[in-house]
């Protein structure tokens, strides 16, 4: 979620760009239709009659505005492909900087966020009016104390209560630590990409099966690895594609596909876990439905014409401080307004979640871009200067000349 594309020419793939900015905007809207508990899907078993209003937003295609859980899958998709690309483009690729320059580049954002949140918090007593076990109820915090906010940085092992998106920057930065492994892996089966993204969607299925969350989520960035492997011979096939009369027909055919596939357990009804193992199954598809509109993005030029326009840039520019901002500032609003009907508090709380999001990204997240870049310089400098004399000590040890010192060469080259 964090980090931009670049093609091989040097240029960005804005399409990828615009379709995080629209996730984003998805996950908003999830998050605000939680705040009513008669939501399908929300904590506390929501239901709605057939043929009303929230029926028709939850169990019909309308459902893709409202679609954040399976947002989140495409977010890790596009994570796993932008973050694999350098390490499989090029040559030498400086693992030593890497590894902290990714650390500043998650953590900083988050754990200004976490602040954020706890301002959000103390604003207004959180004393839910809504029956326990519902969103409102599980997200709000009655007795704020410090050490939320110390729960909240820790992102492996910690609990994100007062900012509850952060459950997701825990799969985010176990791949990011794995990456060596995904990357090798996305790698060995190059020429059986099929099979790749076959297992993928098998270990999720298991993972929704067995309610894990490091089987449901993390194959997700093994499949965007893989289109990262494979992103020529992507190109390539789309390059032949849009040559032929057929072009828009078999795009349009993907995208609506792909569309339909990431919502399929929505639109098979509220009685889809009456169908045993339907549900799962159809869960386990979801990262190859994300994956097919991530190729869809980048071959079809209508879709990729859309996706680059300002407005929907705009939401890919600011998509990774709103996704990080946006429920302490809805909770918020929620209370402010406690006594109106539920949507009063979203016509103020979205257009506040939109606006606190493009300064975070001014003042919080475009500085951690410098800050990660100059961390990782920093450490791969310092290893060079500890490399290169080890290797000085250890030439003058056996009486080989130090302009020969092939460690030392290596790093230069690899920086």
């Amino acid at each position: 979620m964090a980090e931009r594309t670049k093609q091989t020419t040097g240029g960005r793939l804005a399409a990828l760009d615009g379709l995080r900015g629209i996730a984003a905007v998805v996950v908003l809207l999830h998050h605000a239709m939680y705040t009513n508990p008669d939501f399908p899907g929300a904590p506390g078993t929501g239901s709605a009659p057939t043929g009303s209003a929230m029926w028709w937003i939850s169990y019909t295609p309308l459902k893709l505005a409202t679609a954040g859980v399976e947002s989140v899958v495409v977010f890790f998709v596009l994570s796993g492909l932008v973050v694999t690309l350098p390490v499989i483009r090029k040559r030498g690729f400086d693992w030593v900087a890497y590894f902290p320059r990714r650390a500043v580049r998650l953590l900083v954002p988050v754990m200004a966020s976490v602040v954020l949140a706890a301002v959000w918090v103390m604003a207004i007593p959180q004393v839910s009016t809504q029956p326990k076990g519902t969103w409102l109820s599980n997200s709000s915090t009655p007795s704020f104390s410090w050490e939320y906010i110390v729960k909240a940085w820790d992102l492996l092992g910690g609990d994100g209560q007062i900012n509850n998106p952060l459950w997701s920057l825990r799969w985010e930065l176990l791949f990011s630590l794995a990456l060596p492994i995904f990357a090798v892996a996305a790698l060995a089966v190059r020429k059986w990409w099929m099979g790749g993204l076959a297992a993928a969607c098998a270990l999720t299925y298991l993972g929704v099966h067995a309610d894990s969350g490091a089987l449901q989520y993390l194959p997700a960035f093994f499949v965007g690895a893989v289109i990262a492997v494979r992103l020529e011979a992507v190109r390539n096939v789309a390059d032949r594609i849009n040559t032929h009369w057929y072009r828009h027909p078999l795009w349009a055919g993907l995208t609506v596909a792909s569309l339909l596939l990431l919502i399929a357990p929505w639109l098979v009804g509220p009685n889809v876990g009456e169908i045993p193992e339907l549900e799962p199954a159809l869960k386990g598809l979801v990262p190859l439905a994300a994956a097919g509109l991530v190729v869809a993005a980048l071959g079809w030029k209508p879709l990729r014409a859309v996706l680059d326009t300002r407005p929907v840039q705009f939401t890919g520019t600011i998509s990774f401080s709103l996704y990080l901002v946006h429920v302490p500032i809805l909770i918020f609003s929620t209370y402010l307004f406690a006594d109106e009907p539920w949507y009063v508090p979203l016509l103020f709380g979205i257009p506040v979640a939109v606006l606190v999001a493009v300064g975070f990204t001014w003042l919080i997240e475009k500085r951690s871009h410098g800050w990660s870049k100059a961390v990782g310089n920093w450490a791969s400098e310092r290893y060079r200067t500890w490399f290169g004399r080890d290797g000085e000590e250890e030439s003058r040890n056996s009486g080989a000349r130090t302009d020969d010192r092939t460690p030392q060469a290596a790093g230069q080259r690899s920086a």
